[in-house]
């Protein structure tokens, strides 16, 4: 990976953990100081890379695991902040990254809800994919 989609990466996952809404080049190369279609080419090969997927003719961040750059049925909430995740599992992962072992991963428009409490989940349950892990790029929209 060059040292320049290293940096945007970087500044990718920086953002979304901050809280912005939408990112995609405009957002990064203003954040980075670094030149837009340098930023747009960056991005394109971090997608062919499977490091990132991108909202389809565009350049704008759909997904950065664990973190949707798009609203979706799934969020992570810690406190009085929330994150849009791809799916049940990922929701659970920002908690754990961002919420120091304690918040809520809710899924499916509120239908279901674990909290997360000193590192503990509950109620217990199970995430269940339907998509083996070794065909998630096939159609990472999907997964």
């Amino acid at each position: 990976m060059m040292l320049l989609d290293r940096a945007v990466r970087a500044e990718v996952y920086r953002l979304l953990a901050a809280g912005v809404d939408t990112v995609d080049a405009a957002v990064l190369s203003g954040a980075g100081g670094w030149d837009r279609p340098d930023v747009e080419l960056s991005l394109e090969r971090l997608q062919a890379g499977h490091r990132l997927a991108l909202v389809e003719g565009t350049h704008q961040i759909a997904m950065a695991h664990p973190f949707s750059g798009t609203a979706s049925a799934y969020l992570a909430r810690i406190g009085d902040r929330s994150w849009f995740a791809n799916c049940a599992w990922d929701a659970l992962a920002i908690v754990a990254m961002l919420g120091d072992g304690e918040g809520r991963a809710i899924g499916r428009g509120g239908e279901i809800e674990w909290a997360i409490d000193h590192g503990v989940v509950s109620p217990n349950g199970i995430v269940h994919l339907v998509v083996p892990a070794a065909r998630f790029w096939d159609d990472i929209g999907f997964t």
